[in-house]
This record gives C-alpha cells, structure tokens and sequence, in this order.
C-alpha cells in the first residue's frame, strides 16, 4: 500500500481545490488523485493509489464525461497567475515535447507516424505537446505551468513548399508559440514583469514581428542568417564587429564521461533591423528592429584530481 504524504496532499490542495468541476465531490477527488501522483512520481495510477478504493474511484473520474481536462488545467494556471502577478521578474520558457504511443490509443492520434526514433512504427503515432513554464528569474525556482496545448498531426501536409509557407498563420503548427503567448496574455492582461523565451524553432520573422508589434519582451535563439537592413547585409556579417560588454561564470556539472567545469563567457549585443522576408504576410516595408545579443564561450576550467586546466573554446551560443 502505497501512503500519500502531507507535502503532497497540501500542494494539490493549493493548486486544484478551487478547480470548478460543477460538484464539489469531484473537486475533492481531484485532489487525492493528484496527491497520490505527487507522492508516487514516475508511477502507474493503481501503483500510486493507496486502496482499492481509491483506484477505482480515480477510474471513475476519468472515465467521467462531464470532467473537463481544460477546467483542471485551468485551477492549475489561476494558481500561476496569482504567484506570477507578484513577482517583479518571471521567465516565461517555451517548448515542445513529443508523446509517442503504440497501443490501442494510436487509433485516435491520427495517420501519422510516430515522431519518435525508438518507437518509429507505421502504427506508432504523437501526441505533442507545447507547454510555457514560469520561472522567478530572481531566485530561480519554478512557479508552475502557465499554459499548455495538446495537438495531433491527423495528416501529412502535402503540396508545394511555397503554397505551405504562405498559409495563414493560425493553420501552420508553427503558431504555437504566439497562441501560448495570447493564453497568457489574455488571462495576466499586463506581461511587464514576463519575458518569453523560446528556442530556435521560434525563429521565424511573424513571430518576432507579433512580440514587437505588441510590446513584449521576449528572447528567441538564432537560427538562420537572416538578411538585415543596413550596413551588415547578413546576420553573419555583424558577428565579427561584436565587442564584448561583459563576462560571467557558469559551473556545468559532470555529466557522463564529460568531467564538471567551469566556462567563462563573453557577452555582447547590438542593435539589428531584419529584413521581412517576402513571403512573410504583413506590411510591405515594416521590418523588425532587434536586439542581437551573442554569448561566446572563451576558457573552460576542468578540475581533476585537486589541478586546474584550462582550455581556450570559441563555441557560440
């Protein structure tokens, strides 16, 4: 038997007991059944149960059509929002992870194949999805989910890649990263104090020009040599002017083979005008001013056996 601690029961308490289920009763359910999760992570549903009882009754509410997924999520996101309004500076991360299956739930997830190279199958099939974090940029600590948008890719998309790229932005998957922002945007109202943050996949020009447009902070890593307006025609071609304004210190744990370090980084920045790319929708002549900012790995100090070694890296970031 399976004991759920009073840590746990205390958080789901805090994040799901004012989720609006229409009936109390499921609202206490809720609450059990994440707190025996919580107690039990990484485990199966009847091995984080603690009776029989409980498992059925778990059972019970997910079978049960009249519980919305979204209306749990929602108790969870009010939750963020409330901690994400009092802190003076929060990290909004954004990413995509892929759920890949081979059972019976294949038969609903769509005709395409699996995204995953372990369980590469033509019955295998992904379920995606994107989730924004907030985290407290000052003490660094998570504060919880902020959003999160589930999808399946039902077919391939076929045609031309010309006919693709100037679809309408809401019908390419790629706007995902400007749904999750107008989420949280429209139940935070004010994103003063919030920074997106977003990899390279959100490197695409309607994106930043949606972020600049409406005023947000934001921080994309670079992906493709963009063509810019100005002296520099290439992103590229501004790397090499780029004088360091300051430095800083990372320790990376050991991982694996790789022995912990400690990497010494230079920073710099400038501003940057791209140049709107011709199949980008929008204004004709409206481009997008940035700033570039680039973080360069100079020396990594590796310690073995009480000696210090030092190695010179130009690795970019």
């Amino acid at each position: 038997m399976n004991m759920v601690s009073n840590e746990s029961l205390e958080w789901a308490q805090l994040i799901f007991s004012k989720a609006k289920l229409n009936d109390p009763r499921r609202t206490k359910r809720l609450v059990n059944i994440a707190a025996s999760f919580a107690s039990n992570a990484g485990k199966s549903l009847m091995s984080s149960c603690p009776d029989p009882a409980s498992i059925e009754g778990a059972y019970r509410f997910i079978r049960n059509d009249n519980i919305s997924a979204d209306d749990i999520a929602q108790a969870g996101f009010a939750h963020t929002d409330s901690i994400v309004r009092e802190r003076p500076l929060v990290l909004a991360l954004q990413d995509t992870t892929g759920l890949s299956y081979k059972h019976s739930v294949c038969d609903e997830l769509g005709e395409v194949n699996s995204a995953s190279d372990e369980k590469r199958s033509s019955k295998g099939r992904t379920l995606y999805a994107h989730s924004t974090l907030m985290l407290d940029a000052n003490e660094e600590k998570a504060i919880g989910l902020a959003y999160q948008h589930y999808w399946y890719r039902e077919q391939k998309k076929t045609g031309k890649q010309n006919t693709l790229q100037c679809r309408d932005r809401e019908l390419k998957e790629s706007y995902k990263w400007q749904n999750n922002v107008e989420e949280v945007k429209e139940r935070l109202g004010d994103l003063s104090n919030v920074i997106d943050v977003c990899d390279r996949e959100a490197d695409m020009y309607e994106y930043l020009d949606y972020q600049i447009q409406n005023g947000h902070r934001f921080i994309v890593r670079a992906k493709d040599n963009r063509r810019l307006v100005g002296e520099h025609h290439k992103l590229e071609d501004v790397l090499p002017t780029l004088t360091p304004a300051g430095q800083y210190e990372i320790d990376i744990q050991q991982r694996g083979g790789r022995k912990a370090r400690t990497a010494s980084i230079d920073v710099s920045f400038t501003p940057i005008k791209l140049k709107k790319p011709q199949r980008a929708k929008g204004e004709k002549k409206r481009h997008c001013p940035l700033w570039y900012a680039r973080n360069k790995i100079t020396t990594t100090r590796v310690n073995c056996s009480g000696c210090c070694i030092q190695q010179s890296r130009s690795q970019m970031q």
